[in-house]
């Protein structure tokens, strides 16, 4: 009898402590061309504090995560997506039912063969360069004085002036933009 007693006081306070939060989600593809290769091929990442896990996304780039505790959550998709390798950051609370929706590209959207161009305003004229990695100044000088590029070519002040820098330091990624529409104040 006493076993019986112990068991069932077992049995309820597995079932009070036991997790039962959800996280369900689909990706929103935005390289539709892409369907078959992204729902044959990517995963999503779940890291908590005390668990990761990951589960393969359906026909329909859906994913669920079952038996969660009170956490804050970090979702990462593999093959990563672009422009960088993001991580989406979610709480969950005790016994919450959370769905999400992620943009997802499963390639780079910036193309430097596109062309300066801005996509929103199809302009180029407050289009100027985004020049990423260490700046410094280093400038070279004809032997009249003029300011020039490596190859010589001189710089007018007006072109000197049109370039920006993307703030981040020397680490470059292989999926960043190249162009920034001072119009519409856009990276492309």
């Amino acid at each position: 009898m006493k076993i019986k007693i112990l068991l069932c006081f077992l049995l309820i306070s597995l079932a009070s402590f036991a997790q039962s939060g959800k996280l369900t989600g689909r990706l929103i593809l935005k390289d539709k061309e892409n369907y078959k290769n992204v729902s044959e091929n990517t995963f999503v990442i779940l890291k908590t504090k005390n668990r990761i896990d990951s589960v393969k996304i359906d026909h329909n780039l859906s994913f669920a995560f079952n038996r969660l505790g009170t956490d804050t959550l970090k979702l990462f998709i593999s093959p990563r997506t672009f422009p960088i390798n993001t991580y989406y950051r979610f709480f969950l609370k005790e016994n919450e039912i959370r769905n999400v929706e992620i943009p997802y590209s499963s390639v780079c959207p910036y193309d430097k063969n596109k062309g300066n161009f801005c996509p929103v305003c199809k302009k180029n004229d407050q289009v100027i360069p985004i020049v990423y990695g260490l700046i410094a100044k280093i400038e070279f000088r004809d032997k009249n004085g003029n300011l020039t590029d490596r190859n010589g070519k001189i710089i007018s002040k007006a072109e000197e002036e049109k370039v920006i820098s993307k703030r981040g330091g020397c680490v470059i990624t292989d999926c960043q933009p190249n162009w920034f529409c001072q119009l519409d104040n856009i990276d492309f």
